[in-house]
């Protein structure tokens, strides 16, 4: 049974809230079509890019400038009295209205808020193409897994069939004479493991099946195989040095790290910023009648402009502190992407080489799948001719199944990699879908029984 350890790719080019450009038709295109729409996964990264999206609006309000209304309006009844008139009744309303406007003219705070905030955008953007990477990776694996499962069943049927016909022969032997009870024996043990295995073939093939279903949503989907004589070389004539180079450039989780790394240099300077003072422009406009009892029956109209200047004197040390922070958190996230890029690279490079000797080990396979059919039909025209016994035509079988097994999955593997490593070098999502459709070519039968 194949074992594909599932990896998240990384990496996607196109990182918009825009829809994504259509694929071209194609079994694999519609499966990554209907994984971006239906993958929970994909939904939620698409939901963190929006909220990525209104970082620079919520930060670029504080440089603007800010106007505020208001309106009150009261009733005052009362006496008042005087030492040398009569007591005056008190029965009066007092409107107020007013417009105020602050627009800042120096605020270092704020403008490193909105570059930070401009950082961070472009991070969500990153991290959502690298969301888009990991789908993709997700896709591949699972849709490759069941290209697998199906040809794994088939030839489980293949074989069950075979030592069904092997048994019966063992069993006319015998009742002829020519065969023995051992012999008899060691076919029905063989094809009662064969039968296991199709059991094992079988509820592997509806996990792989639900799996594939998970990632896009679909319970039915038109599928393409890969042929038996494909040969999913390395896409493209590079070095492995120049697949780094290309990775290091494109990589959106590099990218989504280097731009937290700007966030946090501006982060740095926004909270430096509490040393230094900030002026706004101040100017307002007062609309009012009977402000106060001395000013009864009068109406006062009031407008101002003006600077305000606040100095910081003393924080409690607050503001150092939080500088101290951030550049830890800053060195943090520098340590993280040389981890990071050290990790790539070893991906690529494991990628790389499982497509570089993918070659020859898969030639090999094939002439091992060659030679295994060769020498069952002679071992069965052996049997026929009374050379070969019983147990030589089940073990030329088994080798030729076991054959056909390993090249299958040779060959799926070598498209796991061609995949993945075509994704962390930051190909476009639409490139290597197009490729993985182009490698697919065969009508794939799945086995409904």
């Amino acid at each position: 049974m194949m074992r594909i350890a599932p990896r998240p790719l990384a990496l996607a080019l196109a990182f918009a809230l825009t829809p994504a450009p259509a694929l071209a038709a194609g079994a694999f295109a519609a499966a990554f079509e209907a994984a971006r729409a239906n993958d929970a996964a994909y939904r939620a990264a698409r939901h963190e890019l929006e909220a990525g999206e209104e970082l620079v609006p919520i930060a670029r309000a504080g440089l603007l400038p800010m106007v505020t209304a208001s309106y009150s309006e009261s009733r005052v009844r009362g006496k008042r009295d005087f030492p040398t008139s009569p007591t005056q009744d008190l029965d009066y309303r007092n409107p107020v209205a007013s417009l105020q406007l602050r627009a800042p003219l120096f605020n270092l705070e704020a403008h490193s808020r909105h570059a930070a905030a401009q950082a961070q955008t472009e991070g969500a953007r990153a991290r959502f193409a690298a969301g888009g990477r990991d789908l993709l990776d997700r896709l591949g694996l699972a849709y490759v897994q069941r290209l697998f499962a199906e040809e794994t069943l088939a030839l489980a049927r293949v074989q069950v069939d075979a030592l069904e016909t092997q048994t019966q022969i063992a069993r006319r032997r015998q009742d002829a004479g020519e065969g023995t009870r051992t012999e008899l024996a060691d076919a029905a043990a063989s094809l009662a493991s064969a039968r296991a295995e199709l059991i094992a073939a079988e509820d592997q093939r509806a996990l792989a099946q639900r799996g594939l279903a998970r990632v896009t949503g679909e319970e039915k989907l038109a599928m393409q195989s890969l042929p038996t004589d494909a040969l999913p070389l390395l896409p493209a004539e590079r070095s492995l040095q120049e697949w780094n180079a290309l990775a290091r450039a494109n990589n959106p989780s590099l990218t989504a790290r280097a731009r937290e790394i700007d966030a946090l240099q501006h982060e740095i300077r926004r909270n430096r910023a509490g040393h230094y003072p900030r002026v706004d422009l101040v100017a307002s406009a007062l609309d009012a009648e009977n402000e106060s009892i001395s000013t009864l029956d009068q109406h006062t109209r009031q407008y101002s402009v003006g600077v305000q200047v606040n100095i910081p004197i003393y924080a409690g040390g607050g503001v150092d502190a939080s500088v101290r922070r951030a550049a830890a958190e800053l060195a943090r996230a520098q340590a993280q992407l040389d981890d990071d890029t050290e990790r790539l690279q070893l991906d690529i490079e494991r990628q790389f080489r499982t497509m570089e000797s993918g070659r020859a080990r898969l030639a090999a396979l094939d002439d091992a799948v060659a030679a295994s059919a060769l020498a069952l039909q002679g071992a069965r025209r052996g049997q026929s001719a009374g050379v070969f016994s019983s147990a030589e035509v089940l073990d030329a079988l088994r080798r030729h199944h076991s054959a056909r097994r390993d090249a299958a999955q040779a060959r799926h593997e070598l498209l796991i990699a061609r995949i993945r490593l075509q994704a962390l070098a930051g190909i476009a999502e639409e490139e290597i879908v197009a490729d993985v459709d182009r490698l697919l070519t065969a009508e794939l039968v799945a086995d409904r029984r």
